[in-house]
């Protein structure tokens, strides 16, 4: 669980008024999930805090491909929907990575003054977005690969399922084992 910080906070209330979005969240990446580290804006964005969330749609492809997103979703597309937790399909979104070595989260706003968020709003959320690694790199666990034996049965489960693809895995266990 990430523990509630007033610089997280910060960061997402300066992004929200900064780009004049209704309402933003600090996803924070945990295992495989977002978990709302911190959240400013309308009332049903600071009820979030705390909330996991799957990583899905723009915030889960943001995440994945370390590229900013500034869009506005189609009203039926079930998937786009803010994952801090919105209730309805917002009017636009951006999303930024939080980049410090590694993806450590997103920063996602919603609903923009005007419909649109601008490229000057990309701009000034990815620098924000800077200081938001810096922070939760601090308070998430450091990835350490794992132990030998731990992933001797990761690499056999994975040549198992897939002899064909990775043949070299698979005559490289039968060696190791």
């Amino acid at each position: 669980m990430i523990p509630a910080r007033p610089t997280l906070h910060a960061i997402v209330q300066a992004a929200v008024e900064a780009t004049g979005a209704d309402r933003g969240w600090l996803l924070a990446a945990e295992d495989d999930v977002f978990v709302v580290a911190a959240a400013y804006g309308h009332a049903e964005a600071t009820v979030a805090v705390g909330v996991r969330r799957k990583r899905a749609g723009i915030a889960g492809f943001v995440f994945a491909s370390g590229q900013p997103a500034a869009i506005q979703p189609r009203p039926d597309d079930v998937d786009n929907v803010g994952a801090g937790g919105a209730v309805s399909t917002p009017v636009s979104v951006l999303a930024v990575p939080c980049v410090a070595e590694e993806a450590r989260g997103v920063l996602e706003l919603v609903d923009a003054v005007g419909g649109a968020f601008s490229f000057d709003d990309v701009e000034t959320t990815s620098l924000l977005t800077e200081v938001a690694a810096a922070a939760l790199a601090e308070l998430l666990p450091a990835w350490e690969p794992p132990a030998p034996e731990r992933l001797t049965v990761l690499l056999a489960s994975l040549a198992r399922r897939d002899p064909a693809r990775y043949a070299e895995v698979a005559r490289f266990i039968e060696v190791m084992t």
